[in-house]
């Protein structure tokens, strides 16, 4: 496997390309600076240009961050310091283009402000130039109906203190005011008293009407009202005007007075222009140098600051690209691929002799490891499939467990206690606290190695374990342990079956030889005397005779059961129906009362090599067993066959309710002469035995709750 560059990284345009993005973006900026005229045309084209460029920028930024962010989760190299590179240059790169887009701002700010100061003063100056000829031209005007107003009310005032005593007064007010107003003084005239009684009053004017007609007040002597609508000015004025003394006798005048249109829709214009010029504001924002300098400007800087930071991403990774291939072939390395080499680069100068160097030990590392993964082999295939094996760190927890023991020991996925103590597999399975327990009492010793027998009763077997220990240490120090557990029981079996053997040959061969002379003799005296005797030597005769005879024949039979444990018979094995031979042979037993079989046979079964005769006298053997367990209540038996590919196995089950096996021969049922009935020979078992292990393969005895005995038959089978 070889690590080629090109294809650790997200392809992206070159170092070359984003400098030409910047210098083009920059150029047009300047060129436009330089003509004017161009800006109304050009601008929108390099602001889009711009945007489109900062776009595609911040894309590959965004995917070039990611890949970093994940090649420093796996702890690729140089990932750590190339994030660290970047948090730096950014600043280093922003901070001055800023430092520059910020004076240059600024600058266009203060231009503005400048602009802005400049138009605030003249429109102050100008809204109070007009201010002041709106107010000259109404004092003015002012003035003039004051003084128009003053006039009139002497003339009153002379004239009354003249008719004042006479009683034709008010009469005589009259014609008086209407003669002013004959004469063009005002429009409407009214004369009133301290108590804003009315002495003499003109005829009302249809368009020349009162503005107000609250009397004037005592403390005011003169007020003036205009209406620019109805182009009327309206003067309400006292003799304390006059006199400038606040005298208790006096009179007022109320005058009415038409104003000259031409006149008041000037002041109308200068006031409404007045207050149109105090509102206005000069506004940056709407400005066309500050938008245009935002965003031309800013998008060109904007673009400036991404591409000089592609610029370092595509430098930084060319001077990474060599140590993050180093990375991912030393993860190689690390997962077992010891045929990873790195594909040297033109771009990959600076770490050229590390890559030589490591495709080197790459090679070394290959060549050793061939020869131990050839070494690892020949002791993984002793450790699968010779004995079960345990072994152990320092701190005595599991580091490796082999199938063996799974199989050994019916432990569910084994694998899954590794890392643990075997306190974990104990507390799971009582039934293995013992084991553990030896262990672990013998490595509290000082010995290095030792060597232990031990019967172990499983749920559904007993076992016969040779159990060895052993302290790994080096220079001292305690690296670990091994436990070696070996199943010896089908050993301590074969021996047993052996010494029995030789055992029931020469048994069979020394009784079975004075036993015809016996019975020929006593059936001779039978003959001799049964016909000459009577009364008591009779019986005597008849009952001695036939005594040695039952004894003979049951001694005869027990000797051909001798015969058939030590010779048993070779099988004749062929493929089968396991359940096609458990429903022929139970058969026989349809008919029989007190006894109910129930069948629960799997339809996955396969066919196995097996002696169908033979097979299908265990079954009648177990059957018949199992129906004798109990003579005080009906049987029931029930034979299970099951397939378990995962353990490749095929199990035979026989259960009954029966009262089980004697807990003191149940680690050694399948032994000669060992049975709880009071009559048989005790060889059933062990001849049942002796077939299975015919066909390769094992048998276990075990009792159920909460009555009742289970005998189980595995045959091995590999799809």
């Amino acid at each position: 496997m070889t690590i080629r560059q090109q294809k650790n990284f997200i392809k992206s345009p070159p170092a070359w390309f984003w400098a030409s993005v910047f210098l083009l973006s920059i150029s047009g900026t300047f060129y436009l600076g330089l003509n004017p005229e161009l800006i109304e045309t050009w601008w929108g084209y390099l602001v889009g240009y711009n945007v489109a460029l900062s776009l595609t920028a911040g894309y590959y930024i965004y995917t070039d961050v990611r890949r970093l962010k994940r090649d420093m989760g796996s702890d690729i190299v140089g990932s750590k310091f190339t994030w660290s590179f970047i948090k730096i240059v950014p600043m280093l790169v922003i901070v001055p283009v800023l430092s520059f887009y910020m004076f240059s701002f600024q600058t266009i700010q203060n231009n503005v402000a400048d602009s802005e100061n400049a138009f605030d003063s003249f429109s102050k100056n100008f809204i109070q130039q007009v201010d002041g000829l709106y107010e000259g031209i109404d004092q003015v005007r002012v003035e003039r109906y004051t003084e128009q107003t003053k006039r009139v009310l002497t003339l009153i005032t002379s004239f009354g203190n003249f008719k004042k005593d006479s009683e034709t007064y008010k009469i005589s007010m009259q014609a008086f005011l209407e003669g002013l107003i004959d004469k063009g003084w005002a429009c409407q005239i009214a004369l009133l008293d301290d108590q804003a009684e009315i002495i003499a009053k003109t005829d009302d004017v249809s368009n020349c009407m009162a503005i107000d007609d609250q009397p004037l007040p005592a403390i005011q002597p003169v007020m003036i009202f205009v209406d620019a609508g109805t182009n009327v000015a309206q003067v309400k004025m006292s003799t304390r005007y006059l006199t400038r003394t606040p005298e208790k006798n006096f009179s007022s005048v109320d005058v009415v007075y038409a104003t000259d249109p031409g006149l008041s829709n000037f002041l109308l214009q200068v006031g409404t222009f007045t207050k149109r010029t105090k509102g206005i504001k000069f506004d940056l924002n709407t400005s066309i140098t500050q938008k245009r300098f935002m965003i031309d400007f800013s998008s060109t800087v904007l673009l400036a600051v991404l591409s000089a930071l592609m610029l370092v991403f595509r430098m930084i990774e060319k001077l990474m690209r060599p140590l993050n291939n180093l990375s991912i072939a030393t993860r190689e390395m690390a997962k077992g691929n010891y045929n990873v080499r790195v594909e040297q680069s033109k771009d990959g100068d600076d770490v050229r002799l590390l890559v030589d160097q490591f495709n080197i030990m790459s090679r070394k590392i290959k060549t050793s490891q061939e020869g131990l993964d050839t070494h690892n082999l020949y002791l993984e295939t002793i450790l699968k499939y010779s004995y079960g094996v345990i072994a152990l760190d320092q701190n005595k927890d599991i580091r490796l467990i082999n199938p063996i023991i799974g199989k050994m020991f019916n432990i569910q996925e084994e694998q899954s206690f590794v890392g643990g103590n075997c306190s974990k597999i104990s507390a799971k399975y009582p039934e293995l606290e013992a084991l553990f327990a030896l262990t672990a009492n013998q490595f509290k010793t000082q010995e290095s190695e030792w060597n232990e027998s031990l019967e172990l009763a499983l749920l559904d077997r007993h076992l016969l374990l040779s159990c060895q220990g052993a302290k790994l240490e080096s220079q001292g120090k305690i690296l670990g342990y091994v436990i070696i557990i070996k199943d010896i029981s089908k050993l301590n079996r074969a021996q047993k079956k052996a010494a029995w053997g030789e055992v029931a040959v020469r048994m069979a061969h020394e009784i079975k030889n004075p036993l015809t002379p016996i019975l020929l003799s006593a059936q001779r005296l039978r003959n001799r005397f049964m016909n000459s005797l009577k009364d008591r030597d009779l019986e005597v005769i008849d009952k001695t005779t036939n005594t040695i005879i039952d004894q003979v024949k049951s001694m005869d039979l027990m000797v051909s059961a001798f015969a058939d444990y030590a010779n048993t018979p070779q099988i004749e094995r062929k493929l089968s129906n396991l359940n096609e031979i458990v429903s022929q042979s139970i058969s026989l037993y349809d008919e029989q009362e007190d006894l109910k079989i129930t069948f629960d046979l799997a339809k996955d079964i396969p066919l196995l090599l097996l002696d169908s005769v033979s097979l299908s006298r265990v079954l009648i053997n177990l059957v018949k067993n199992a129906a004798e367990s109990s003579p005080h209540e009906a049987i029931q038996v029930n034979i299970v066959t099951q397939y378990l590919p995962k353990e490749g196995l095929v199990r035979l089950s026989v259960i009954d309710n029966g009262e089980g096996f004697d807990e003191e021969v149940l680690d050694r049922v399948f032994e000669p002469y060992v049975t709880t009935k009071v009559k048989g020979s005790g060889l059933g078992m062990a001849i049942v035995q002796n077939i299975v292990e015919q066909h390769d393969g094992r048998i276990f005895a075990a009792n159920v709750k909460p009555q009742g005995a289970k005998i189980t038959i595995e045959f091995d089978y590999q799809a």
